[in-house]
């Protein structure tokens, strides 16, 4: 019988799935460690048949406004029209969440909206590298609703361009593009390039990549090609299929494969039967791409380098010699996408390195000696992109404590396992001013928000409790600790699960969400806790 690969083992100290030395014994009535099994439990609940824990993500305006616009035009399905009537209707009363979804609800429902003046609410304080590509996908978006003039463009035909970029990307700007060129009276701006990336989206099943939102758009804009028509009345009858209860039609399919990764490494920390783990990570070894990486959910051909850092992290820790060839092909596809800067982006070799998406890569490679060299490249970028503009970034997150605890992880696994190098005084630096910026922002209820001054919630919070919980020498960072543990532990529901504000953004800056990474971000939160501080102090 053949030897299976082996792979590295996870480096002591520095896994986010063994945080650390193991805990003191403690009393089975510790609220910590109850609260912990009662997480615990709840996840492991969450499987599915093939073994991936279910995280569905739930709905939002701006696709249940597209869809409804989509239904609307093709005349198609009255009752689903109805559902995502009544769902835009009872959001609005409610309030919406920021003003381009509001606009585009409004918009939907035959109202009057300022489309401009909401795009300059919401974009106004937008500071990414993609600002300039969502102002115009979201113009165009709510000029195809009605509520925007289309865009004075001076090189249509190249603004829309997406060459190397993501798959899905690809499909949405071909869209978006389509839907400009015949919303402007300029066909002839369509080629036959932009028919065929819209083409799959045509096609019968799940959307492609797992994106309702990248599928509307297409659909809305094959719905000016003859050969399409009757594709896009089929494909538009099946959208009451992706409905979510409330009637609504959520941004992404759901993130099981994301889920399974980050919710397995946090069961693993917690301590969970042994045999419970090898199924998830047997689950996720069956969901990896031909490319060596994994995507976000279920059928998704479109890997990136988060969700695959997430499952060799996880695979590493639960079974190295069952799933060393798995561990090896996910390490190959992340050393692949590492730019000439260090960095990693989260999709395509190429384009911009992002500091949070880099230090999950670090985490993912550290513990495999024949990766060093990489590791060392990628910490340099993070430690000197935080050096330059401050360790607050906000990528595939809405708060700063995502990016925070990932590259103070990051840290440890480079500490860990290059002991001694040259580079350790400036890592700890950059380790310690992040550490600093999370105590100094702590709310004092003992949690954290997105932002600064923004209401706690249980997501930020759990985060940033991964950072300070690893930093128990620092009196500050130990007390910051025992607070936030205080402060996750009374807001635990009888279910044992947390509720928390949408933390996810795509496109970014809006927020989507997906409530069972709730349970599991604040599962690795505890984990930390218990494995670094111990129990919370008394009150």
């Amino acid at each position: 019988m053949p030897l299976l690969p082996s792979c590295a083992l996870p480096l002591a100290g520095a896994s986010l799935a063994v945080p650390g030395p193991v805990p003191r014994a403690t009393s089975p009535r510790d609220p910590l460690d109850r609260a912990r099994a009662r997480l615990a439990t709840r996840l492991l609940s969450a499987a599915g048949r093939d073994g991936l824990l279910r995280a569905p993500c739930d709905s939002r305006l701006l696709e249940s406004a597209l869809a409804l616009r989509l239904l609307t035009v093709t005349g198609v399905d009255a009752d689903a029209q109805e559902r995502l009537t009544r769902r835009l209707k009872t959001a609005l009363d409610e309030g919406a969440p920021d003003p381009l979804q509001e606009a585009a609800a409004r918009a939907a429902l035959g109202e009057y909206v300022d489309g401009p003046a909401a795009l300059t609410r919401l974009l106004g304080g937008f500071d990414h590298f993609t600002a300039g590509r969502k102002r115009l996908m979201f113009q165009t978006v709510l000029a195809e609703l009605g509520a925007h003039p289309f865009p004075e463009l001076p090189a249509p035909g190249a603004v829309f361009a997406a060459h190397g970029q993501q798959r899905w990307l690809v499909t949405e700007m071909a869209a978006l593009k389509v839907l400009y060129a015949y919303g402007t009276g300029a066909p002839r701006l369509v080629g036959a390039d932009d028919w065929r990336a819209l083409a799959p989206s045509s096609r019968p099943g799940p959307p492609p990549y797992g994106n309702h939102l990248a599928r509307i758009l297409a659909l809305l804009a094959l719905r000016r090609h003859p050969r399409h028509a009757a594709a896009v009345r089929a494909r538009a009858r099946e959208l009451r299929d992706g409905l979510r209860e409330d009637g609504g039609l959520p941004f992404i399919t759901g993130m099981d494969v994301f889920a399974t990764a980050t919710g397995g490494l946090a069961l693993a920390g917690a301590g969970a039967p042994a045999h419970s783990l090898r199924a998830l990570a047997a689950a996720l070894a069956e969901r990896r791409n031909p490319d060596g990486g994994w995507g976000f959910d279920r059928g998704v051909a479109q890997s990136d380098v988060d969700d695959t850092a997430y499952c060799v992290e996880f695979l590493r820790a639960v079974a190295p010699g069952r799933f060393g060839s798995e561990v090896a092909a996910g390490a190959r596809y992340l050393l692949d996408r590492q730019g000439g800067d260090g960095g990693f982006p989260t999709f395509e070799r190429g384009t911009v390195s992002e500091v949070a998406i880099t230090a999950a890569a670090v985490n993912a490679l550290a513990p495999d000696p024949a990766h060093r060299r990489a590791v060392e490249a990628a910490v340099g970028f993070v430690a000197a992109r935080q050096e330059a503009a401050g360790p607050f970034e906000r990528s595939w997150s809405l708060n700063e404590s995502n990016a925070l605890f990932r590259t103070v992880l990051a840290y440890d696994s480079f500490r860990a396992a290059a002991p001694g190098h040259p580079a350790g005084t400036a890592v700890a630096r950059a380790r310690e001013r992040a550490v600093a910026r999370l105590v100094d922002t702590q709310n004092a209820d003992g949690g954290w928000g997105h932002l600064p001054s923004d209401p706690s919630d249980p997501i930020s919070t759990a985060y940033a409790l991964i950072a300070v919980a690893r930093t128990p020498a620092s009196p500050p960072a130990r007390g910051a600790a025992e607070r936030a543990v205080r402060h996750l532990l009374e807001r635990q529901r009888p279910d044992g699960g947390f509720v928390s504000r949408p933390d996810q953004a795509g496109p970014r800056p809006l927020a989507y969400h997906v409530p069972l990474l709730t349970d599991v971000c604040v599962l690795l939160g505890l984990n930390h806790a218990r494995a670094w501080c111990g129990a919370p102090a008394a009150r």
